[in-house]
């Protein structure tokens, strides 16, 4: 599959309960999923230096949102809004 801007995959994780967090590294940034309120464990990181997220990237980063890689590319992409997203998380229980 194509590699994913990481600059736009974080503005759009951003516009769907995803919220940077403190600086715990000065190479990556790191976004958490925030459910009603509350930090959740669905957490993941994009360095700073990547302009294209690669495959073995993009599997690391599905398997910390809990979902598969096409669904993924939807959240990452857009076409996925956060309460599809807020959904396939109850759905298999993370919040």
């Amino acid at each position: 599959m194509a590699p994913i801007d990481s600059k736009k995959t974080l503005k759009n994780l951003k516009k769907k309960g995803f919220f940077q967090a403190k600086s715990k590294s000065v190479d990556h940034n790191w976004i958490e999923f925030w459910y009603d309120g509350k930090l959740t464990r669905v957490k993941t990181k994009i360095s700073h230096g990547e302009k294209a997220l690669k495959e073995y990237l993009i599997s690391c980063m599905y398997n910390q949102r809990y979902l598969s890689k096409n669904k993924f590319r939807d959240l990452a992409l857009c076409p996925m809004s956060q309460d599809k997203y807020e959904s396939i998380l109850r759905n298999k229980g993370y919040i």
